[in-house]
């Protein structure tokens, strides 16, 4: 079988590594940088025109999608399933700790359907790797080549939170929570190279907290926090 030649060192080398990911990161700014943009589109479809863009930017240089975890294998819903778990168990223990710790009891959601939680965390796993495609993916790794771990973990963070604020969250909560989510998926894929490992965290930890978290429960939430809320202007 012949051998694919080498990339060139023009496409190897940490400068050219750094620019390849930022022209990357640039190219996908619609999704990240204009509000809303992403729900203008069916999440799968726009997963899928990122996993293609990703395949260019990977057949540019020689290399396959093995260097990102999304060829099609065993091993990648291997380790899709695991980021899954390891996602609803961080959660489903940090849920543990706030019901030990708050003062307020969690009771069970009437309204619950099992069908909307299970449309949920289909839904989530394709917005989730669109984020993860976008985030956590080509562009991520060609910043880790060109700039180190490091600045690459924050550049991708601030531009996480930048991506929450513009569609509609409080900078102070993108910046601390996004931050803290952007940097853990990033290690879930430095250590396993698997944007699916990485989708799989994400997506579970976001549906877990739904599940468990959400103030004032939706349909989605099996479980909810009973946080008493005095009403505004009410005097004692």
């Amino acid at each position: 079988m012949t051998q694919p030649p080498p990339a060139s060192p023009q496409l190897t080398g940490r400068a050219a590594a750094t620019r390849r990911g930022a022209l990357f990161t640039l190219i996908c700014a619609p999704t990240w940088l204009v509000p809303n943009a992403i729900g203008a589109w069916h999440p799968a479809a726009l997963a899928a025109a990122l996993f293609a863009l990703t395949y260019a930017f990977l057949r540019s240089e020689q290399r396959s999608l093995v260097a990102l975890g999304l060829d099609a294998s065993w091993r990648r819903l291997g380790e899709l399933a695991a980021g899954l778990t390891g996602g609803a168990a961080l959660v489903a223990v940090m849920a543990l700790i706030l019901g030990l710790v708050l003062p307020f009891p969690w009771a069970w959601n009437p309204r619950f359907s099992a069908g909307m939680a299970l449309w949920s965390l289909l839904w989530l796993l394709c917005g989730n790797a669109v984020e993860e495609l976008v985030f956590r993916g080509y562009g991520f790794e060609r910043l880790i080549k060109g700039l180190g771990l490091g600045p690459a973990q924050l550049a991708t963070a601030l531009l996480f939170a930048v991506f929450h604020v513009v569609n509609g969250w409080p900078w102070q909560l993108a910046l601390l929570g996004t931050t803290v989510g952007s940097l853990l998926f990033g290690l879930v894929f430095v250590r396993w190279r698997s944007v699916p490992a990485a989708v799989g965290v994400h997506a579970a930890a976001n549906w877990v907290r739904d599940l468990l978290l959400s103030d004032p429960p939706t349909l989605n939430a099996l479980l909810a926090p009973l946080s008493p809320r005095p009403l505004r202007g009410q005097s004692n």
